[in-house]
């Protein structure tokens, strides 16, 4: 074997090696410059419209994916018995429970008590989270989580609390669904700030305005195909009392209120 050309190989080799090492640096540094200029530069866009933003802006991964939940067929095997309560299916993937006792909320305590009655009733009861109270029917709804975000969907939430006339929970109805992320190359998505930024190039968010919310979440807006939707992330944006939903991957921009 020739020692020396092995030699002389191993060390262009390595050479070789550190220079692309040293142009990725290079390039990642260059990625963060831009980045730390471009966020520089919105923040100065937002001062010189007098734009105020209220609280700490949240940040996620830089890349995600779509997620597709799929409801869970539910039976008397899967559920495990839950106890002071009837429990009906109505069907396979739905189920309908009477409580045998009214359960109490107070307005002071209520979230605190929600996670209680959620925790000790309610099949997978610590997946879910508060979306909402219908004064007019006596109802509260709530969204399951993926990961620790919450999964809005329309017109279809998983779980319903009925309440009587004292607040107390009488009965609930609930659906289950199993998330996964869709298959497929990752896409970047915009941060918070990005997100803002399209709202104000949309003319969304306006001088003199207060930005009071941003939160991360997934969302489905078109009416569920059988028993799967699909999930979009998406960055909800609280501008003045309007708000608004940016997709984190697209930029388009949906209103809610």
């Amino acid at each position: 074997m020739d020692w020396s050309r092995t030699k002389t190989i191993f060390i262009i080799t390595f050479l070789l090696l550190n220079v692309f090492l040293s142009w990725q640096l290079i390039e990642t540094h260059n990625m963060n410059q831009i980045s730390m200029i471009t966020e520089a530069t919105i923040q100065e866009v937002l001062r010189e419209n007098n734009v105020k933003i209220e609280i700490d802006l949240p940040e996620e991964d830089s890349s995600g994916l779509l997620v597709v939940g799929k409801h869970a067929d539910l039976s008397q095997e899967e559920v495990p018995t839950l106890d002071a309560q009837e429990l009906e299916l109505i069907d396979k993937h739905t189920i309908l429970s009477e409580l045998e006792e009214p359960f109490p909320l107070t307005r002071e305590d209520f979230l605190a008590e929600l996670s209680t009655f959620l925790s000790t009733y309610v099949f997978e009861g610590d997946e879910y989270r508060f979306g909402g109270f219908d004064s007019g029917k006596n109802r509260v709804f709530l969204y399951q989580v993926f990961g620790d975000k919450t999964a809005y969907t329309l017109d279809d939430e998983p779980l319903i609390l009925q309440l009587d006339e004292q607040l107390q929970i009488v009965s609930y109805q609930q659906r289950y669904f199993q998330f996964e992320e869709q298959d497929g190359e990752e896409r970047e998505m915009l941060s918070s700030l990005k997100a803002i930024e399209v709202l104000l190039n949309d003319q969304l968010v306006r001088p003199n305005q207060t930005i009071t919310n941003v939160q991360f979440g997934y969302y489905s807006f078109f009416s569920p195909t059988g028993d799967v939707q699909v999930f979009a992330p998406m960055w909800r944006v609280t501008v003045d009392g309007e708000t608004y939903l940016v997709h984190a991957i697209g930029g388009s921009v949906q209103q809610l209120t």
